[in-house]
């Protein structure tokens, strides 16, 4: 698996308080490392949008779970490598995953 880093952030900053953030990926093909689009959003209005040029090839391996919250193991940006486990200190009240054709 080859390492492609991408950054996709708000145009804006984010609300406070109970807020819905979704994250919605676009593939252009459906291929293994097919390029995409991703588009933030926050209360349903988009705050950010960007490309990836290549996807990510297969799954992630035991040490890259779908950590919810903080970081386990490495975070999303090394921005925050010096912050780990970046842990959030606010309240997730649900999250929901769709997969959309």
């Amino acid at each position: 698996m080859t390492l492609n880093r991408y950054k996709i952030s708000s145009k804006s900053a984010i609300p406070t308080g109970k807020v819905k953030i979704e994250i919605v990926t676009k593939y252009d093909a459906k291929e293994r490392m097919a390029p995409a689009t991703i588009t933030l959003k926050a209360n349903g209005k988009e705050v950010g949008q960007g490309r990836v040029e290549r996807s990510v090839p297969s799954i992630f391996t035991a040490s890259e779970t779908f950590d919810i919250g903080m970081d386990l193991n490495s975070p999303v940006s090394l921005d925050y490598w010096d912050r780990v486990p970046f842990e959030f200190s606010g309240k997730i009240e649900k999250v929901h995953i769709k997969y959309i054709d």
